[in-house]
């Protein structure tokens, strides 16, 4: 609870475009003095780099790079579990209606993934992300939002309580208790693929990444533009990840100080995987 709550504080202060607000302003309060003045340039200098220059961009490209889409999958999975971030939790309680949001192909893959494997065992894991608690939960409002399209929902297991990845992770070991030698695949936006690769698999889970849904082309970019809020937007996801990768091996939730190494893709019996060509 602790670790949750400092995480929320932090980041409520870190965020990139507060945190460089606040050395503006706070530099612009004490210019009398030159170390004011040095915070104020500072922010500003920041202001126009990030903003104007695709650095967040770049890193997102960095970290989706980490792990390639996965164009051949495994002849046979014990499991498939998928990482909640997928609905706008507040807009879908304060409509009533299932509100997906850019993260939606974490979604739409784990449906095709549902009909490619009718035998595995399909866990979506989300709670509300919030301090306070909550009646509804990101699982339970997909299972109205699938049940409301049309789709048979009973085969997939939620878990509602987990607030981030590493509670993703214990919450949902703790209700399946998965063994050595089983063959999971892992179901989370490409961006945050390393995170949840190194917490499950250094914590006794192995899991095989299948990145669902990337922000960027793939593509480096280095010519500035007028793009301000988009590159804004994109450095928070970057610097979010950066963050929460480092107080996760700081606080031992990643258990490795080294890469860690998912499964590799395993094939049937003829030496050959199944293809996600002809979708």
């Amino acid at each position: 609870m602790m670790f949750f709550v400092l995480s929320k504080i932090f980041w409520a202060i870190f965020t990139p475009l507060t945190f460089i607000s606040l050395l503006i302003c706070g530099g612009f309060v004490m210019r009398r003095f030159t170390w004011g003045q040095r915070v104020m340039g500072t922010g500003i200098a920041l202001l126009v780099l990030c903003g104007f220059f695709p650095v967040g961009h770049n890193l997102l490209v960095y970290q989706e790079a980490r792990y390639p889409v996965m164009t051949a999958l495994p002849a046979h999975v014990d499991g498939v579990i998928i990482l909640g971030a997928a609905i706008d939790f507040k807009k879908s309680l304060a409509w009533g209606q299932g509100q997906l949001n850019e993260h939606a192909s974490r979604v739409t893959e784990m449906i095709f993934l549902m009909q490619h494997y009718p035998k595995a065992k399909i866990v979506f894991t989300g709670g509300n992300g919030k301090y306070e608690k909550s009646l509804s939960s990101e699982a339970v409002e997909l299972d109205k939002l699938l049940k409301h399209l049309g789709f048979d929902t009973s085969r997939i297991i939620y878990e509602g309580e987990s607030r981030n990845t590493f509670e993703n992770m214990n919450l949902s070991k703790e209700k399946l208790h998965p063994q050595k030698g089983e063959i999971w695949l892992l179901v989370t936006s490409a961006f945050h693929m390393q995170r949840s690769v190194e917490t499950f698999v250094s914590n006794g889970w192995d899991v095989i990444p299948y990145p669902a849904g990337y922000l960027t082309e793939g593509d480096y970019k280095l010519i500035p533009n007028f793009e301000v809020l988009t590159n804004m937007y994109k450095l928070q996801i970057a610097a979010k990840e950066m963050i929460g990768i480092m107080a996760y091996h700081l606080s031992g939730k990643i258990k490795s100080n080294e890469t860690i190494d998912p499964l590799p893709v395993s094939s049937d019996a003829s030496g050959h995987s199944s293809s996600r060509q002809g979708r």
